[in-house]
């Protein structure tokens, strides 16, 4: 627990700082590709040469009330053409050439291209440890851009370019400066690994079932589905806060409640936290009250959730502000 304080400690310095990623070089995206990416692009139709299915988008805030968008997809291993390395034929690798053109959209027409990128996408695997159908997600971040709505034309290709898929996305990143006496959250999401890299990344990297912001990275869950047993690792961040004056610490409120169906399952104690990134380890569990024939509670015992579909409704008060906002949380324990 010290550990991951400590990384939490250090983001929060971090984010005063700009994000030293690969914001600023410029990339060529070639000419095979670019005729795949607007030859669908008017219908938004992709091709799907390399099988790919794109997940989502998630986003994390960045300097100067930009944002960090995250890409997400998903790709099965056998569809990567893996083969044995001539020099070493119990590793088999896979070699593919990732491109982003995001393009700023108006009046729902894509208007302007306002970030590319051309990233090396290199996979490597023992021979003896191959799971062919395994399905694996990837990432795609480093660029920042301000508030609006934007089309993602993500294309993946062999080195030759005989084989070119194409997809295309809409994503809106929220314009936060225009809350007022109000919070939100960026999108919550549970972590099944969260680690503090030695130093931030110089250059686009494809990552294979993680993601990486700024110094941190972060593998989240993406199917948000979970063993009563596993219980959830939330990250988020909450907007719209204001710190203390005096302190420069902020003061928030938080507080979970477990509804299924509609009904309340379980609501935990609101906690107060002094940084506006949020990283809590929630048990899966709710407490069983027994009671006497006068009212009396005689017994409380802590039981797992049963299986199903829950909604974590995430409720944020801002003590300083005066401020609330409500979060949701959806996902499934699996029997």
């Amino acid at each position: 627990m010290k550990t991951k304080i400590s990384i939490i400690l250090a983001l929060v310095i971090l984010l005063f700082v700009a994000l030293p990623l690969a914001a600023q070089q410029q990339y060529f995206i070639p000419p095979q590709v670019t005729a795949a990416i607007d030859a669908g692009l008017p219908l938004k139709q992709g091709r799907n040469d390399i099988p790919l299915a794109y997940l989502k988008t998630l986003y994390l805030p960045a300097q100067q009330n930009q944002l960090y968008p995250i890409f997400l997809f998903q790709i099965k291993n056998a569809d990567l053409g893996f083969a044995a390395a001539a020099d070493n034929p119990a590793r088999l690798k896979a070699s593919h050439l990732m491109f982003t053109r995001v393009y700023r959209q108006a009046n729902g027409a894509a208007a302007e291209v306002v970030k590319e990128r051309n990233i090396r996408f290199d996979l490597e695997e023992a021979q003896p440890t191959f799971q062919p159908d395994a399905v694996n997600y990837y990432s795609i971040a480093g660029d920042i851009f301000p508030s609006g709505t934007y089309l993602l034309a993500l294309a993946l290709a062999t080195p030759d370019y005989t084989k070119i898929t194409t997809t295309y996305i809409e994503f809106t990143l929220p314009d936060f400066s225009q809350l007022k006496s109000q919070l939100t959250a960026t999108p919550v999401f549970s972590v099944a690994n969260l680690q503090m890299l030695s130093s931030a990344e110089t250059k686009m990297i494809v990552h294979r079932n993680s993601f990486v912001y700024n110094t941190l990275m972060l593998a989240p869950k993406i199917n948000n589905e979970f063993k009563a047993s596993e219980g959830l690792d939330l990250f988020y961040f909450v907007i719209g806060g204001k710190p203390d004056s005096a302190t420069g610490a902020f003061n928030l409120q938080i507080t979970y409640t477990f509804k299924r169906d509609g009904k309340e399952i379980s609501k935990l104690p609101p906690q107060t936290v002094s940084s506006p990134i949020i990283s809590q380890p929630i048990a899966l569990t709710f407490t069983e009250v027994t009671k006497d024939a006068k009212g009396a509670v005689t017994e409380r015992l802590e039981k797992p959730l049963a299986p199903g579909d829950y909604i974590l409704e995430i409720e944020m008060l801002d003590t300083v502000a005066k401020a609330k906002g409500l979060q949701e949380f959806k996902f499934k324990i699996s029997e």
